[in-house]
């Protein structure tokens, strides 16, 4: 509980965790009580959590052995398309009827970007206002 991951997995799940939805889920916040008091419950739905916090701990430790510096991105929702920042996850489509003239918005982002000093990799992104043309 006092490694690293265990404080990184801490904050995260408070943070990520409203407690509205966990008493929806659970019915009580005795869970979150836990992880409150320094705890790491061996609940189904903790290790879940954990399983996920993982891989993104790593990517962050990752991040910061870098130099030049790692910096991390993400597109705000109404913000227009850029084929230079960002990847619509959705192939195959073009700007709805009603959209003419104007450029594809994004919905919100699914997959952050990253910056590694001149080099962008490109985050990933729905896109609003489209439709298929399959």
């Amino acid at each position: 509980p006092d490694c690293l991951f265990g404080k990184f997995c801490h904050s995260k799940y408070l943070n990520i965790v409203h407690p509205k939805m966990e008493e929806s889920f659970f019915g009580n916040l005795d869970q979150r009580n836990h992880v409150l008091n320094g705890g790491h419950p061996r609940t189904p739905f903790y290790q879940a959590f954990l399983k996920l916090a993982k891989p993104v701990w790593l990517v962050h430790r990752l991040a910061f052995c870098f130099d030049p510096k790692v910096n991390i991105f993400q597109v705000r929702q109404g913000t227009d398309f850029s084929e230079v920042y960002m990847e619509s996850i959705v192939k195959n489509v073009e700007l709805a009827d009603d959209s003419v003239g104007l450029r594809p918005k994004v919905g919100f982002t699914v997959v952050p970007g990253f910056r590694v000093g001149k080099t962008v990799i490109q985050c990933q992104v729905y896109l609003t206002g489209m439709k298929s043309i399959e």
